[in-house]
């Protein structure tokens, strides 16, 4: 993990879209403990809470050359999660933290330059926002998407 460049501050989305298996919250589960300031729990919060960080929060994303505050999820509606170390190699899952955030300009404009060179996996939030991930898409170069799809295919049935 590499040092944040910034701070969550009032963001919490990834504590409203993430599945955290040690304290059993599910994906788009809202966590027991977010509170006003953040995080009940901070000083003893689950390991997957304590080593993840968005790219935001690492300071990748960039628009025109420059970081974009406007790019930091509870703003923008999208979490941007790299995973280097996944079967295909490297991949960015991008969860929306609101549905259809991932076709506005921005999102939908990063998620095309990384699906470029990378896997993509868009999670998408219900309609109802209460049923959780209403479904994944992949994007990226075509050998990629084959393999993750035919591997989600195949983990379904």
């Amino acid at each position: 993990m590499t040092e944040s460049i910034r701070e969550c501050g009032s963001c919490s989305a990834c504590c409203t879209v993430l599945g955290v298996h040690e304290i059993e919250k599910g994906i788009y589960d809202t966590c027991r403990h977010v509170c006003e300031s953040g995080c009940a729990i901070h000083a003893e919060r689950p390991g997957s809470c304590r080593s993840f960080e968005c790219q935001w929060l690492r300071g990748v994303l960039e628009v025109d050359g420059g970081i974009d505050a406007q790019l930091r999820p509870d703003v923008c509606g999208v979490i941007f999660d790299y995973q280097p170390h996944i079967a295909f190699g490297e991949m960015f899952t991008v969860w929306e933290v609101e549905p259809g955030a991932s076709t506005r300009d921005e999102p939908r404009r990063i998620v095309e330059g990384l699906a470029e060179r990378f896997l993509v996996m868009t999670v998408t939030r219900s309609a109802d926002q209460k049923t959780g991930p209403a479904e994944r898409r992949f994007a990226g170069p075509r050998h990629l998407v084959s393999r993750a799809s035919d591997a989600m295919w195949s983990r379904e049935a």
